[in-house]
């Protein structure tokens, strides 16, 4: 019984394979099912949490339009308001009161109309809500515009107890006086309308009051009468006294037009809109704008309501819901689940900031089925759980097929890794029957190859070479004749101070990679970087008869690759930067350098030095590359070069020739005439006739950098002639 408790718990301590595999299995679908839940939880809750977003945003957006006709209806208001007030026109002109009218009605397309009513209060009245007016010097002047877009001046004047009705029609930009008043018909007494009577309270003065839905005043007798949204103000003159109400009319089918507009274009969009009206007295919904075509205006009591004989159902079950019975007038808003047909639906209620007196309570109400949002969530779900499912029972066949012949490679595998991570890569033979397996035993022996070469040679292209032909480095190099470059940039501190460690960092490795990608596509070998240097040598691993030709190439070359990098997006409107270049052949020693256990590939000798100290000697002369004369003497027919200077760099007693790469033969290059000019000069300034290459030099001062350096020497050497023997050799006194 001992043992047989002893062998479950050395099984469960060090399970199989097999076991491990079966567990892992029950393991991932355990895992992957609660991951599945946890994911598609939280997305449905972002998905509603972003589609209530999306619902507000629809609300704001007719509230927002909303307001913009209530607003401009109210500034029309106050501007008449303001001008019987401040005089500008008095109230009894009726002429500029038209006018004033007149302006204000063209300035806002979408008002139907703007009306003054006239009339004096009797003496003693206006202390009190119930006011009474003089029966003389009762009339109201309307500019209205009828639905065919023409504007009309309706005039209604009292004459004694009745009342006249005369028109001007205005349309077709008719001047006032070539459109008189023309009779149309009996009145009625304008004080009596309600938009007059109730606002010349005097407890609702000083404020704009809106009405709710009616029939525009204007409209009687017509077989058509519009609704109109209006909104009226007590006006007052300079000292306070009551002169009339100023009322401005909104049609009702702007409100449909607003909530048409803001529904959805798409035919198979389910969003509904609605813009309702919370009731003060019984908290009911009522609906303010048109929601179907078929939608009519019927009379319940003293109110107009839009009145839906198939109004959509999820608008039908947001009337009935208990989302807008019993809200709060004063502050409507929310929203929740409504059951449409046993459908989940999602509803939101924006109050309407923007209502005042008559309109207060309005909601803008957006509806949309829930499952519009998470369809493609459900589509999602079942196609995971498909998915999954085949996937586990897929893994499940296939493991239990190849589980017997994988052990025994992983055995092989797992002896030959622990080898590895104990830092012993001797080779060993090793191979199994599945391939898959023995391309991994063998790769993890070319692995220990690379590895016992990585730890003494760093150059990737030797490390490629050794890996391929399973070789390792010795210590030692050999006399080779190369071609040897050097670059570097001018200003990086500059740059460097700019930016950030981490875009220096991006910054100096797309450059790096410019310049290595033109290198070594013209058969470099980057030696190495410094910084921002780069050192880099041809003719070395591998025989390149034409070295210093390509030396020469790869310094255009990485000219026009950096020219690319500074032009594209990648280099994020950084300056272009200026690199320098210095080019020398010598013969120097190339190989394996260094201590026993870590290698370096690189060149080293005289000429090394001399190429390092060609490149800063390019600032000196304003130039970007100098060359030796030993690059010039083998790629001379290749290239278009400029002689510069005999130098002794610094560090040498004895002269060189510099020149600088100007271009490839047969290129058109810039400046060729000037180089040339300067070549003669200084050929002049090496037979010490210093006066003539200042001549020669004279005309091309400003725009040649070198012509300024040879002048100046040329200015001083006039002054104080070099000693006999001179051979024109310049001495560099910095690196």
């Amino acid at each position: 019984m001992a043992n047989r408790e002893g062998g479950l718990t050395s099984a469960l301590a060090r399970p199989t394979l097999g076991q491990t595999f079966g567990l892992a299995l029950v393991a991932v679908a355990v895992v992957v099912a609660l991951a599945f839940s946890v994911f598609l939880s939280s997305a449905r809750a972002s998905i509603l949490v972003a589609s209530e977003r999306q619902r507000q945003t629809a609300a704001r957006h007719i509230e927002g339009q909303v307001a913009s006709a209530l607003g401009r209806a109210e500034e029309v208001l106050t501007n008449v308001e303001r001008a019987v007030r401040t005089k500008a026109v008095e109230p009894d002109d009726r002429a500029r009161l038209e006018a004033l009218l007149f302006n204000e009605l063209t300035g806002a397309p979408a008002l139907e109309e703007v009306t003054f009513t006239r009339a004096t209060l009797l003496a003693g009245t206006d202390q009190s809500d119930a006011v009474h007016f003089e029966p003389a010097g009762r009339w109201q002047l309307s500019v209205h515009r009828t639905p065919d877009g023409r504007l009309l001046t309706r005039d209604v004047r009292g004459q004694g107890t009745s009342f006249t009705v005369q028109q001007r029609d205005l349309g077709d930009g008719t001047s006032f006086a070539g459109a008189p008043l023309v009779p149309v018909g009996p009145g009625t007494d304008p004080t009596l309308h309600p938009t007059f009577s109730v606002i010349a309270g005097r407890a609702l003065r000083g404020r704009p009051i809106w009405s709710d839905l009616h029939y525009s005043e204007l409209d009687q007798g017509a077989a058509d009468r519009r609704v109109v949204l209006s909104v009226q103000r007590a006006v007052e003159d300079g000292v306070g006294r009551f002169v009339g109400v100023a009322r401005v009319g909104l049609l009702t089918t702007d409100l449909d037009a607003i909530v048409k507009g803001s529904a959805s274009t798409e035919p198979d969009d389910p969003h509904r809109v609605a813009l309702l009206a919370v009731s003060s007295v019984d908290r009911t919904a009522r609906l303010v704008a048109r929601v179907a075509p078929d939608d009519h205006l019927e009379t319940v009591g003293d109110e107009l309501r839009v009145a839906s004989e198939h109004p959509p159902p999820e608008i039908a079950a947001l009337l009935a819901s208990p989302l807008v019975h019993g809200l709060d007038p004063a502050h409507p808003g929310g929203g929740g689940l409504l059951d449409v047909g046993g459908e989940r639906y999602l509803a939101t209620l924006e109050e309407l900031s923007v209502a005042n007196g008559g309109t207060a309570g309005w909601v803008a109400a957006v509806v949309v089925p829930e499952g519009h949002y998470t369809k493609d969530l459900v589509r999602l779900e079942q196609m995971l759980l498909l998915l999954a499912g085949g996937t586990l029972a897929l893994v499940l066949a296939i493991g239990a097929v190849t589980l017997g012949v994988v052990r025994r490679g992983l055995r092989d595998v797992t002896e030959t890794t622990a080898r590895m991570r104990a830092f012993y890569f001797t080779p060993r033979a090793s191979g199994s029957r599945i391939r898959e397996i023995d391309d991994v035993a063998r790769g993890l022996e070319r692995a220990k190859t690379v590895s016992r070469a990585m730890g003494k040679y760093v150059p990737i292209d030797l490390v490629q070479r050794l890996y391929e032909s399973n070789e390792e480095p010795e210590l030692g190099g050999e006399l080779s004749d190369l071609s040897i470059l050097f670059s570097d940039i001018e200003g990086f501190t500059s740059l460097s101070e700019k930016l950030t460690p981490d875009a220096l960092a991006v910054h100096l490795g797309l450059y790096l990679e410019a310049m290595t990608t033109a290198i070594e596509a013209r058969g470099g070998t980057i030696d190495k970087y410094i910084g921002d240097a780069v050192m880099a040598f041809w003719n070395a691993p591998q025989p390149i008869p034409d070295h210093a030709a390509r030396a020469c190439e790869a310094v255009l070359a990485c000219k026009e690759s950096l020219a690319k990098l500074y032009a594209s997006e990648a280099w994020n409107g950084q300056p272009a930067l200026v690199t320098r270049f210095g080019v020398h052949r010598a013969e120097v020693m190339v190989g394996h350098f260094g201590a026993p256990t870590r290698f370096s590939y690189t060149a080293l000798g005289d000429g090394v030095n001399l190429a390092a100290r060609l490149e800063p000697l390019c600032k000196q002369y304003g130039v970007t590359a100098l060359v030796s004369e030993s690059i010039v003497n083998e790629a001379g027919s290749t290239f278009t070069f400029r002689r510069i200077d005999r130098v002794a760099v610094k560090g040498k007693a004895k002269g060189i020739d510099v020149y600088e790469l100007l271009g490839r033969s047969g290129e058109t290059v810039a400046g060729l005439e000037a180089a040339r000019r300067y070549e003669a000069a200084f050929l002049a300034y090496l037979s010490r006739d210093f006066v003539r290459a200042m001549d020669l030099l004279d005309e091309q001062l400003t725009g040649d950098q070198p012509s300024q350096v040879l002048y100046a020497r040329c200015k001083l050497l006039k002054v104080a002639p070099p000693p006999p023997g001179w051979d024109g050799v310049h001495v560099a006194s910095s690196k």
